[in-house]
């Protein structure tokens, strides 16, 4: 065979290894987000009946939305534990199969016995435990298993899973919104059930396998992944490269252990300064309202409708403002969907700094639309925020958790951030109901201003990572700010 059908054969063993390895990451990122965006677009969904039948006044229904988001930091932890002990797809099998169970039947216990706010939210706080749980197992899974040409996009697909989750649960309840209780209630069983069929049939991580001595089992995952034995040893020599400096405190096997002595190593270790710029782009992904106006769209909408005088109970067993909260959904779905195509191709950077400058301009244009009650005019306002903060923050921020640390702190680190993108998140989700009551449109040029400034953190210590491997990105983030600001796309020098 003459050299260009040799270099015809390699490509495409290369590319249909490539593609074997996106499908199992993608499974395991495409299942990962589902419960969480169904739990944001269910409970906003069900708020007006959840209210009506409960009593909730502003503060408790900020409480009754941010309460699983509050679950969801305490998860994080207990995710960061577990995968570092047993294992990238075993810890998720093991958390959603039985904390989505659990959270479920306490959620609903904790409802019936009390049928008041407090239980309400005390049962969310326990549904929250797994989506906190998966969101840091997830990210550190497709950041291992995909190369550096794709990785940006199959971390993205996360966000797309949190996307068909708000869908599905949006879809839900436009009809017979005052029977949502229930559906909050009992289906994250369902969803928990088919997630962990998912992650079962997915392999593990080799990194980790092999960071735990395991040479053939981090083999057999590299075989998993369509590569032939050539590729195998040429990939396990750069996988030993990666976990030499790995001792036995990398994979502690206590649990106490791995989130104390972990944590310890996240603030004050060599990657201190990941850390910290991950902790403050994951304080900027939710302080700008992001989840807040899934959430309260439909009482943002409402407002406008009864200041006109107009009629906002739904018709029948029909909820209009439901609908009109999917619109905003479908606008997050075509953001994410776009990061997805670009965050490879245009980098990291380009996208977070453009997507927020737009995703202010969005809310600047809503808080006019709701200072005049203009319906049209804020919902237009809304759904562009929307589109711009998911090509941006929705989906790059998983992409660059999934980058920024080593195999050494890797759960430790992801732990710390995803549990403060959650309690900021919750905070967002409590400051929301009561600012809106309060100081009516002005609410959206607090969050606009919150966009302006990530778009100028990013600028400044956010450096770009597109193209480049995992070691060349945590050695990049180990210098200073003014050492990397000029770093092109794909080259380190």
């Amino acid at each position: 065979m003459n050299a260009i059908g040799t270099a015809r054969m390699d490509g495409e063993t290369t590319r249909r290894e490539g593609r074997m390895e996106r499908v199992g990451a993608r499974r395991f990122a495409g299942f990962g987000g589902v419960s969480f965006g169904y739990d944001v677009a269910v409970v906003g969904g069900a708020l007006g009946a959840l209210a009506k039948d409960l009593n909730m006044n502003s503060g408790e229904r900020g409480a009754a939305v941010g309460a699983a988001k509050f679950g969801a930091a305490m998860g994080a932890f207990g995710g960061a534990a577990a995968m570092r002990c047993f294992g990238r797809t075993r810890a998720a099998v093991m958390i959603v199969g039985t904390c989505s169970t659990v959270g479920a039947i306490a959620c609903w216990a904790f409802v019936e016995a009390s049928r008041s706010v407090a239980g309400f939210a005390l049962g969310r706080i326990v549904l929250g435990v797994p989506v906190g749980a998966l969101a840091v197992i997830v990210p550190a899974y497709t950041g291992e298993s995909v190369d550096a040409s794709s990785r940006g996009a199959v971390g993205a697909s996360y966000e797309l899973s949190v996307c068909a989750g708000m869908i599905l649960a949006n879809a839900l309840t436009w009809f017979k919104p005052s029977k949502s209780l229930g559906l909050v209630l009992v289906s994250p069983i369902v969803l928990g059930f088919w997630s962990s069929i998912a992650f079962a049939t997915c392999p593990e991580s080799a990194r980790w396998l092999l960071g735990r001595g395991d040479v053939e089992g981090a083999r057999d995952a590299l075989r998993a992944s369509g590569r032939d034995e050539n590729a195998v040893d040429a990939e396990m020599e750069t996988l030993q490269a990666e976990v030499n400096d790995i001792d036995d405190a990398g994979f502690r096997k206590s649990l106490v252990d791995s989130v104390v002595g972990g944590m310890r190593e996240a603030m004050e270790g060599e990657e201190y300064r990941a850390v910290r710029i991950a902790l403050a782009l994951a304080l900027f992904n939710q302080l700008n309202a992001s989840t807040s106006i899934i959430n309260y769209s439909p009482r943002v909408l409402r407002n406008i409708v009864q200041a006109k005088g107009g009629t906002t109970s739904p018709s029948g067993e029909f909820d209009a403002f439901n609908l009109y909260t999917g619109l905003i959904v479908l606008c997050k779905t075509a953001g994410v969907a776009a990061s997805i195509l670009y965050v490879d191709k245009f980098g990291r950077r380009p996208l977070l700094i453009l997507g927020s400058v737009a995703a202010g301009s969005g809310l600047t244009f809503a808080c006019f639309g709701y200072a005049v009650n203009s319906f049209a005019v804020t919902l237009v306002g809304m759904c562009a925020f929307i589109l711009a903060y998911s090509v941006s923050f929705a989906s790059v921020f998983w992409v660059l958790v999934s980058e920024f640390f080593s195999m050494r702190t890797k759960s430790a680190c992801t732990a710390l951030v995803t549990a403060t993108l959650f309690v900021s998140g919750a905070l967002s989700d409590l400051i929301f109901p009561v600012l809106l009551a309060s100081t009516g449109a002005f609410t959206f040029a607090v969050y606009a201003i919150m966009c302006f400034a990530s778009a100028l953190f990013v600028h400044v210590y956010v450096p770009e990572t597109a193209r480049l491997s995992l070691r060349e990105v945590q050695a990049l983030l180990g210098r200073k700010p003014s050492e990397y600001a000029r770093v092109e796309l794909g080259q380190m020098y």
